[in-house]
Parts: C-alpha cells; sequence; structure tokens
C-alpha cells in the first residue's frame, strides 16, 4: 500500500506544481478544468500500469523488476532536475517547454482562467511522465483500481491545493517544489527492489 501511496503523490506532484504556478500568476483552474487534469493524469497511469501488466506475462520477473527500477530512476533524477530544465526552455524560448514546467504558460488566451480545452492541453504535458511511470508500476504488483480512484482524487485535490497556495502564499514567496516528485520516485524505486 505504501508503495500505492508514494505512487499517487508523485504523480500528483506534476499537477500540483503545475496549479502553483497557475495561482502565483493569478490564473483560477475551475473545479472542471481540474476534473479534467486529474483524469487525463490517472487515464495515462492506468492505462500504462496495464500495460506494464501485460508486458509481465511475456518478461520474466528478473527483467521486469530491472526495467522498473531503471525507469523510475531515470524519471525520479529529471524530476529532480526540472527547475534546471525550466530554466534551459525559457533561455531557449521553447514554449512549450515551458508549459511543461509551467502551469502560468497554459493559459493561451490570456483570460486569467484555464479553460476545458486548456486543461487538457496542460494535463497532457503533464501526464507524460505518468507514462513511464505507470508502465514501471505495472511491471510490479500493483492495484489498478486503487491506484486509479486515488490518483483520481488525489490529482483534484492537488490541483485544488496548488491553485490556492499559488495566489495565498507563493505569490509572495519564491517555493520551488519541483524536486519532490523526483525525491518520492527515487523513494519509490528502492522500495520495489
Amino acid at each position: 500500500m505504501l508503495k500505492i501511496i508514494l505512487l499517487i503523490i508523485a504523480v500528483s506532484g506534476d499537477g500540483f506544481a503545475a496549479a502553483i504556478g497557475t495561482g502565483a500568476s493569478g490564473i483560477r483552474i475551475p473545479i472542471w478544468s481540474a476534473v479534467i487534469i486529474s483524469f487525463t493524469g490517472t487515464l495515462f497511469l492506468t492505462l500504462s500500469a496495464a500495460f506494464g501488466d501485460v508486458i509481465k506475462l511475456f518478461v520474466p520477473e528478473r527483467v521486469c523488476t530491472l526495467l522498473s527500477f531503471i525507469l523510475l530512476l531515470a524519471l525520479g533524477t529529471l524530476s529532480l532536475f526540472r527547475s534546471a530544465f525550466e530554466k534551459l526552455a525559457r533561455r531557449r524560448g521553447k514554449p512549450s517547454a515551458v508549459m511543461f514546467f509551467d502551469g502560468s504558460a497554459a493559459d493561451r488566451d490570456g483570460s486569467k482562467t484555464i479553460s476545458a480545452g486548456e486543461a487538457a492541453a496542460l494535463s497532457a504535458a503533464l501526464s507524460v511522465d505518468s507514462l513511464v511511470t505507470g508502465v514501471s508500476a505495472g511491471l510490479g504488483e500493483i492495484s489498478l483500481p486503487v491506484l486509479a480512484a486515488g490518483t483520481f482524487i488525489t490529482g483534484i485535490l492537488s490541483v485544488g491545493l496548488g491553485g490556492w497556495l499559488g495566489r495565498k502564499i507563493v505569490s509572495t514567496v519564491k517555493l520551488d517544489l519541483s524536486w519532490l516528485s523526483g525525491a518520492i520516485l527515487i523513494a519509490l524505486t528502492f522500495l520495489n527492489l
């Protein structure tokens, strides 16, 4: 159960960080947009975990364990250095890469509200790492219904809380939590051994 909890927290961390960025920029995420962000992340994670379950049928257990270890460690390491990637993307003027790291860039129309379409684009960008994480999780022993329900509920709560924190706290204090998901994924890597 600890593995599922850590996995849910790690995957929800991206939405939380993006919501902090939107809130700090004065951008509101309505409940339906939060549901879209959470649903998309949950869908990516659950489908990729199911794919990992299928891979287990054809690949020996030791190979699955090794693949899961490598994928989670690589993704965790990349997440740890997310701030450096964000600075590099901004310096190079890559708006799609900036959108992945900065939720405020998702407000394409400048309305100060994340619409359903903008939420779908943002959630697709945020969910890329859920694909890798899901396959890695699926290679181990994990309950897909618990993972899906927990990820969906936590995703909605993390987007709401992140937006609130961004508006109330982070707008006055520079807070970088991008490393947190990476640290959790690396811890999860070693729990899977």
